[in-house]
């Protein structure tokens, strides 16, 4: 064997004690190797000299040798007497089989909770809404509340107060200006061929529940039958609580097949000045131009300037961005594959919202603090919100200057 300086032996041993080291960290149990036994076996495997830096990395690898209590004994052997505790606990943990998160379920039922804020102004809050989550990677954690309109029996037969601080309404529409209540929701209009708007836009609501689920979005189905005991202000409610947004689905009263516009919020001082609108119609009229951007780079017709100005109940009392859409009217075509292209204005007119607005600390994340999981609720007073429009669309609804509907577009 070739003869080390000092130096070389010295290198040679550190080594060999961090490879003992590595050793007992496996677990490899009480091994001793004499210092010529250590020297044979480098010697056989082409070894005449470790470097100092060799020696340091190898010191490296070792994790600092606390693997076992490791010791050099006065005969000249290193031995490895730990137990390789650390390593093993490394070992194990990799072995371990973490705790699944519960899988999040397709869809989720949230009754109304009477103590959300405006929920004592609700009249009609028996139903509960349905939460329908977006599945796989393209999930956004987003939750759009969709309200079919109307689609409420004995709605028309209740009044509830038009705005939460029980001023008048500044504009007319199904209830005139001035008007402090208003029904708490009406039954709609009847198309020309003989449908009621109700059974339409719950068509419409599914496809465009379908098309917000594909894309990500999770959806709060405010009405997902022909009969919801849910009425406007209740709905508005929900999705304030369990939604990032809310649009209500609506086809309009008059009969010349107007075209696609939206229900912007009137500019009128005392209104905006109004808490929640004051904090919120700006996000609402947001909501709304992205929806007919949308709507319109999807080939779907316009009304005029894309929308008319008024009061609703539903803008009155929503604390999220908040929509009413009216996508035609008695005259429309609203066959479903003349819904489809609207349910694809609609999504693509989200996506370019939330684009542009995006959701911190949205819905999802305040119902899991809320109720700490989603996963498998069913509340009882659980966390939603969601609205629908002030039943005042296919109403013959007026603008802020009191004139009708058919009036303005005559007008425009």
């Amino acid at each position: 064997m070739k003869k080390k300086t000092a130096r070389g032996r010295y290198m040679f041993l550190t080594g060999m004690m961090t490879a003992s080291l590595l050793l007992a960290a496996c677990g490899m149990g009480n091994t001793s190797y004499s210092v010529d036994q250590l020297e044979e076996v480098s010697s056989s495997a082409g070894s005449e000299e470790m470097t100092a830096d060799g020696a340091a990395s190898a010191s490296n690898a070792a994790g600092n040798g606390s693997a076992g209590n490791t010791s050099e004994t006065g005969n000249g052997k290193i031995s490895g007497t730990g137990s390789g505790s650390a390593g093993k606990a490394g070992l194990q943990a990799d072995r371990v089989t973490p705790t699944p998160t519960p899988a999040m379920p397709a869809k989720e039922k949230i009754s109304f909770d009477p103590t959300w804020e405006y929920a004592d102004e609700s009249k009609i809050h028996t139903d509960p809404v349905t939460l329908w989550h977006a599945k796989g990677t393209t999930r956004k954690d987003i939750v759009v509340a969709v309200n079919a309109g109307h689609g409420c029996s004995g709605g028309d037969t209740v009044q509830t107060y038009c705005h939460p601080d029980h001023t008048a309404k500044v504009t007319g529409g199904s209830t005139s200006s001035g008007a402090t209540m208003a029904t708490a929701i009406n039954s709609g209009m009847t198309f020309n061929d003989g449908t009621k708007e109700a059974e339409a836009v719950l068509q419409l609501a599914k496809l465009v529940k379908e098309d917000l689920l594909k894309a990500g979005f999770d959806v709060l189905m405010i009405r997902d039958n022909d009969d919801t005991q849910l009425d406007n202000i209740a709905r508005t409610v929900f999705a304030n609580n369990c939604a990032d947004c809310h649009i209500s689905l609506h086809y309009d009263s008059t009969a010349g097949d107007k075209g696609f516009f939206y229900i912007r919020v009137p500019d009128n001082a005392s209104y905006k000045a109004m808490e929640p609108v004051a904090s919120n119609w700006e996000k609402h009229d947001a909501l709304g131009e992205a929806i007919l951007a949308g709507a319109e780079e999807s080939g779907v017709r316009i009304f005029s300037g894309g929308s008319i100005a008024l009061d609703l109940t539903q803008t009155s009392y929503s604390t999220v961005p908040s929509v009413d859409v009216e996508v035609g009217d008695k005259s429309s075509d609203h066959s479903e594959a003349a819904q489809k292209i609207v349910a694809e204005g609609i999504t693509v007119g989200l996506e370019k919202y939330f684009r542009e607005n995006p959701v911190k600390d949205g819905a999802l994340a305040r119902l899991t603090q809320k109720n700490g999981s989603l996963s498998g609720k069913n509340s009882e007073s659980g966390s939603s919100r969601l609205t629908e429009t002030d039943s005042e669309s296919g109403s013959g609804r007026a603008d802020e200057n009191g004139g009708s509907e058919e009036e303005q577009a005559a007008d425009e």
